[in-house]
């Protein structure tokens, strides 16, 4: 797009986030209707003027997430609210919406909405500290922008908002609430208790949407969401030294994808097109090959300019598209449902210690050739904070120079712009430098 072009829309967007910012307490139904708006116009601009410059599993990806947003804002009478870890098969096999905390704040955030429902939360007693994607969805239920749901399922991998903030709306919005408790420890034994917390959870959503759970139409979406897990693994080896075409608004978008939206016939509709084009529509690259660790701060101007379709530098692979897995592969299928949603949240790589993400990490980072690592330090997450130096060390020990950078993916306030865009340069130049020595 061109730079006149770009910061006319950019203007536009902003302009837009101010009116709903101007109307969240006033008047939450006008808010929420803007930004219905706003998000169908983006919708119908994703199928009718997908970007060019992506792959058309991007194109999806993008289009797939504004469905699950949209679909639960429009119906809060199917909506469940969830975490960014939590099985959805159960909800898509309902026929319900789930709708999950980073979703909610990326496409807020989009808007240039953000900052009036961080406001909004922090009025009530949230810390400034807290996880900004956390903020924007206390701020917009508490305030009425987000209709209350019916239901609220969450699980304990991997942050500590989960527990906090679901905790918090199911009490202020008094709404059913259930919580899935993980295991740290990777067991049979871990497995089959989580594998019976959620047939309870499935019990409660029955009953509270007065829906009956049909065990095959669960299972076909378990077999959907296997074999999406398995494609992404499989090709994952093809992205080595190839020209990916992404961004990293699509990057976490994808990450959506293989989470809200795993099971779902359109997922599987992804897997196709991932499969066809890394060797069809791909072509060698001869750019900087980057893995990313956490969230991403996509509306990061200096970012994109580094990352975003550069012939300079690519993300090769994101972390938070590549979590559920098994080593040695699953051990439960399709004809285990439960038992299988179970496996994925006890055997995630961000369940558990550190140790796991860094293992993945390296496995990620080899399989892909990756010149490097980014680990985002996404503002008031603290598990990432924790383990970024740990994260930083062996990657470094293992030949993969690593970058932490401090921000938010969620807010732009807490993003220092030029600081990032200092370090960043100075990263890559030191990545090119060790390339051509």
């Amino acid at each position: 797009m061109p730079a006149d072009d770009q910061k006319r829309s950019t203007d536009v967007i902003e302009r837009f986030g101010q009116l709903v910012d101007s109307q969240i307490e006033t008047n939450p139904a006008l808010a929420r209707r803007l930004l219905l708006t706003g998000f169908k116009a983006e919708r119908l601009r994703t199928q009718l003027l997908p970007r060019r410059e992506l792959l058309p599993s991007g194109q999806l990806d993008n289009r797939l997430t504004l469905e699950g947003v949209v679909g639960a804002l429009e119906h809060p009478d199917r909506m469940v609210l969830t975490s960014m870890f939590m099985p959805s098969e159960i909800f898509h096999a309902m026929g319900l919406y789930p709708v999950i905390a980073e979703a909610i704040g990326d496409f807020f955030s989009g808007a240039q909405a953000e900052q009036g429902f961080v406001t909004a939360a922090e009025q009530r007693s949230v810390p400034e500290s807290y996880c900004s994607y956390h903020k924007v969805l206390v701020g917009a239920t508490a305030a009425g922008v987000i209709a209350a749901p019916r239901l609220i399922a969450n699980c304990s991998v991997a942050c500590d908002a989960n527990n906090l903030t679901f905790k918090w709306l199911a009490r202020h919005l008094d709404c059913e609430r259930r919580y899935i408790d993980v295991p740290y420890d990777p067991s049979e034994d871990a497995v089959h208790y989580v594998a019976d917390e959620l047939r309870e959870l499935a019990s409660a959503a029955q009953d509270v949407f007065n829906t009956k759970l049909d065990q095959r139409v669960l299972s076909q979406h378990v077999a959907r969401s296997i074999r999406a897990l398995d494609v992404m693994e499989r090709t994952l080896p093809q992205r080595a030294g190839r020209t990916m075409h992404t961004t990293m608004t699509i990057e976490m978008m994808r990450s959506c994808s293989m989470h809200m939206m795993l099971g779902t016939p359109q997922v599987d509709h992804l897997m196709d097109l991932v499969q066809q084009e890394i060797p069809a529509k791909t072509h060698p690259y001869a750019g900087l090959n980057l893995l990313w660790s956490h969230t991403m701060p996509y509306f990061s101007v200096p970012l994109q300019r580094a990352v975003d379709n550069s012939p300079l530098a690519q993300i090769v692979a994101s972390e938070m598209c590549f979590d559920q897995f098994r080593p040695g592969g699953w051990r439960h299928d399709a004809g285990e449902p439960f038992e299988h949603m179970a496996e994925r949240l006890v055997y995630n790589s961000y369940n558990g210690p550190a140790q796991r993400r860094v293992d993945r990490l390296l496995h990620l980072a080899r399989t892909t050739q990756a010149d490097g690592a980014i680990v985002f330090c996404h503002w008031g997450c603290k598990e990432t904070m924790g383990a970024s130096q740990l994260i930083k060390a062996e990657l470094e020990d293992a030949g993969f120079p690593t970058l932490v950078l401090d921000g938010d993916g969620c807010a732009r306030r807490n993003m220092p712009e030029g600081q990032t865009a200092t370090r960043v340069q100075a990263f890559l130049e030191m990545l090119q430098s060790g390339r051509r020595s």
